[in-house]
């Protein structure tokens, strides 16, 4: 990745910056993030900066702040874990933590230069990912990337006291290909 970074009509895809993290750790607070999110609490100043030397030491990650092009703020983030350089995978996560910027495509566009990224400078041959299975409008999102339904963990997540399925999708380099 370029200093510039990954630029795409409404999102610049960016390395993440110790100036992010406060902003950051406001929309992981955020009742509303938190509701869909795999955090079960509100984070603290001491979480978050262990988290921030982990991601910042991880050579299994590839973490990206999102921007909005049209206002050049930090509207979320992204990343490729759990990078494996022999099976050549990772998984794909994405998170718009701004409420007002959910919506308008700033998470698809993410997606798009990410799983670009994935087969094209780091040569990955498959990108997965989970969905919970109330999330249907991310769902349909990652099937228009065109990723596949791979399997379904059933109840395998807790929502706010409600027991949800995790759905488990998948896209290799040669079906991207085709479709880009």
């Amino acid at each position: 990745m370029t200093d510039a970074g990954l630029t795409g009509k409404v999102v610049r895809l960016r390395a993440l910056r110790a100036t992010d993290l406060e902003r950051l750790r406001g929309f992981i607070n955020d009742p509303e993030v938190l509701r869909m999110s795999n955090v079960y609490r509100p984070i603290s100043d001491a979480q978050q900066d262990a988290w921030w030397k982990h991601v910042a030491a991880d050579p299994t990650a590839a973490w990206f702040a999102i921007d909005d092009v049209a206002t050049d703020v930090l509207v979320g983030t992204c990343c490729l874990v759990d990078l494996d350089w022999v099976a050549r995978v990772a998984e794909l996560r994405v998170r718009i933590g701004d409420p007002g910027a959910w919506g308008r495509g700033l998470g698809s566009e993410a997606c798009v230069l990410l799983v670009e990224y994935a087969f094209l400078h780091l040569g990955l041959e498959r990108v997965w990912l989970r969905v919970f299975a109330q999330h249907a409008r991310a769902q349909r999102l990652y099937e228009k990337l065109g990723f596949v339904v791979e399997g379904r963990l059933r109840r395998h997540w807790q929502l706010q006291g409600v027991r949800d399925d995790v759905i488990v999708m998948g896209l290799l380099h040669d079906e991207w290909r085709r479709r880009s």
